[in-house]
């Protein structure tokens, strides 16, 4: 069955698109026809679009061309909108053709600021570049773990502290080993091949309490006699006192360089 190609369709098309893009409080009008004071037709607007965004106005006029026998539309039709735009007040003016458009058109609209849009049928697959999101590309990332810190409340039970070591170290990777904790202060566990080391709480200003146990020798205990928050200003006390006495301080750039490798090491291991 033939189709009159009265560029209706075309309009209706455009304008079904756009009122289903454009947020709420749009309004979208098509084949609006403008009368002069005394009642003659001198204008009809194929779709208007009227809206607010922010604190201002906006109208935006889009004029079609459905017309296969005629060629690519001419610059003659885009000056015909750059008049429209002028004697109206558009603030954006769109032309959509069935057949392209010719070369002195395309830089004409260019050089007036007139949007040119093409579409290749009066189907919905020609506007699916017009249109919000037809189809999304999932893609699934895998990740491997190699490095784990395991992090106690101080509060757990030292039975809690060996059961977990214990689990680490026998573990194969078909169970779970990261499991939640309590909040608050944190504990650290570090397990080797040789033994194990826990500070509890590991990252207070004081109270902290070093134990470790390691193979052949005998265990540690030694809980922190700092029982204040000034061990920043001491370092920083003690740097100034030996940048003053042009003296190497304590801990040195060596010594700095020595732990950044000790964690590297912690890292790969």
């Amino acid at each position: 069955m033939s189709v009159t190609r009265d560029g209706k369709q075309l309009e209706a098309l455009v304008a079904f698109v756009e009122k289903a893009l454009l947020p709420e409080g749009f309004e979208v009008r098509a084949n609006e026809r403008v009368y002069n004071d005394e009642g003659a037709q001198i204008a009809e607007l194929d779709v208007e679009i009227r809206g607010r965004i922010g604190s201002t106005n906006i109208s935006w006029l889009i004029e079609c061309r459905d017309r296969p026998g005629d060629g690519p539309a001419p610059g003659a039709w885009i000056e015909q909108l750059v008049g429209r735009r002028t004697r109206f007040g558009f603030n954006k003016v769109t032309a959509v053709s069935t057949t392209g458009f010719a070369g002195g058109a395309v830089e004409f609209a260019l050089s007036q600021g007139i949007e040119l849009r093409e579409v290749k049928a009066l189907e919905p697959e020609a506007f699916e570049n017009w249109l919000m999101i037809r189809s999304i590309v999932s893609s699934q990332s895998e990740s491997v773990l190699r490095h784990a810190t395991v992090l106690i409340d101080e509060g757990e039970d030292q039975d809690h502290f060996r059961a977990l070591g214990e689990a680490l170290t026998n573990a194969s990777t078909a169970g779970d080993l990261l499991r939640s904790s309590k909040t608050g202060t944190r504990g650290t566990l570090v397990l080797g091949s040789k033994g194990e080391l826990i500070v509890e709480p590991a990252f207070a200003y004081d109270g902290q309490h070093l134990k470790a146990k390691i193979v052949g020798e005998a265990p540690i205990d030694e809980p922190s006699t700092l029982r204040d928050p000034g061990c920043f200003v001491r370092q920083a006390d003690h740097f100034a006192e030996s940048v003053f006495s042009n003296r190497e301080p304590g801990p040195n750039g060596a010594e700095g360089l020595k732990d950044m490798k000790l964690m590297a090491a912690i890292y790969r291991g």
